[in-house]
């Protein structure tokens, strides 16, 4: 049986006697402003989180019935009781500015959470970690505070709904420190969760193996990730984001023309609004352009489509600029290039991306 933690131990009541409506505020505003919501692939659950544990959570609605609800149809839950600093963060985070996030986060007084229940206190320390880790990991910072922080929230919060979200990240750290058995030991405990983990758990080994060069091997995780069997979509939406690994890897092993056709695909069946996903794509794209002879230009229209229009995750962001840096140069357009620089090392200045160009430098 799973170990939930439980809002206290009495429930709070869903209305308050009907002597008391004329009180409240008109159109039920006070109720409005005190449901939990839960909003899922499928649309937004209000009423009271009950219970969560890492494979789901457990929402009580108006009506009495307990909704259990699958962790990977998740894609936010917003309390009613939070500071509107905390969601203004948590939602930051999830489009992918944490430097933002942790701004917001510092706005929240001490006397904001006081007599907060323990989901609210675990939900802060939640964005705090997590958003601590993607800072570092984006600006290629040391990956061994921000690894503390997120290593302590799975240790203490092992029941929480981030649980599999957060042992992704600490396998991202620990790759990032060079301890490869221990982030494959993370990995491995988030390959425990639904379909749509698994198939994240063998592309973050494709992506570490990856990031060594090791492209054969790689592509064997990518191969593993996509042929697990799955039905859901969000499960459907990793399987797309391995194919993007896929398509480097194939690139990178001589088939660049297969690696292009995979990753239209890719373009063709994403969200139109899933400007993370979309970024990787375009980079994969100009990737692979950059292995055809011939091809520069559309390789310099891939990572150009990323700089001006799918620019808000700065992993993504900083690639696009690295890789304009070099084309413009061939491109005997050298003002760009120095254009693309200066970007780059202002904006991403602790980046492996920035790095890698300052270590490029005659």
């Amino acid at each position: 049986m799973p170990t939930f933690i439980r809002r206290g131990a009495i429930p709070a009541p869903w209305f308050l006697p009907v002597l008391l409506v004329g009180l409240l505020p008109a159109g039920g505003e006070a109720a409005a402003q005190t449901a939990d919501r839960v909003v899922t692939t499928a649309g937004t659950l209000s009423g009271r989180v009950t219970a969560t544990d890492a494979n789901e959570i457990q929402l009580e609605d108006r009506s009495g019935e307990t909704k259990k609800i699958p962790v990977d149809q998740i894609r936010e839950v917003q309390f009613g009781a939070e500071p509107a600093e905390l969601k203004s963060a948590r939602s930051m985070l999830l489009r992918g500015r944490a430097a933002d996030a942790l701004e917001e986060l510092a706005k929240i007084g001490a006397n904001d959470l006081d007599g907060a229940e323990p989901i609210l206190l675990d939900e802060v320390d939640y964005v705090r970690a997590a958003a601590t880790a993607r800072v570092a990991l984006a600006a290629g910072g040391d990956p061994r505070e921000p690894g503390k922080l997120v290593a302590d929230f799975v240790t203490k919060h092992p029941e929480s709904h981030h649980a599999y979200d957060m042992q992704e990240l600490l396998g991202d750290l620990l790759a990032r420190a060079g301890r490869i058995d221990n982030a494959l030991a993370a990995f491995g405990q988030l390959a425990k969760g639904p379909p749509s983990f698994k198939v994240r758990a063998a592309s973050a080994r494709a992506a570490m193996l990856l990031d060594q060069g090791k492209y054969a091997e790689a592509l064997g995780e990518y191969d593993a990730a996509v042929q697990i069997r799955t039905t859901d979509e969000a499960s459907a939406a990793q399987k797309r984001a391995a194919e993007l690994g896929r398509a480097r890897c194939l690139a990178q092993l001589g088939k660049p023309e297969e690696a292009i056709t995979l990753v239209q695909s890719v373009i063709q069946q994403a969200d139109p609004e899933d400007g993370e996903v979309l970024g990787r794509a375009y980079n994969a794209l100009g990737q692979a352009y950059r292995a055809v002879a011939g091809k520069e230009q559309d390789a310099l229209i891939a990572f150009l489509t990323v700089d001006l229009v799918y620019n808000k995750a700065p992993e993504n962001h900083a690639e696009a600029l690295y890789n304009l840096v070099e084309l413009w140069e061939k491109g005997a357009n050298p003002e760009r290039s120095r254009e693309a620089r200066s970007t780059l090392e202002t904006s991403y200045p602790g980046s492996r991306w920035a790095k890698k160009l300052t270590a490029a430098k005659p």
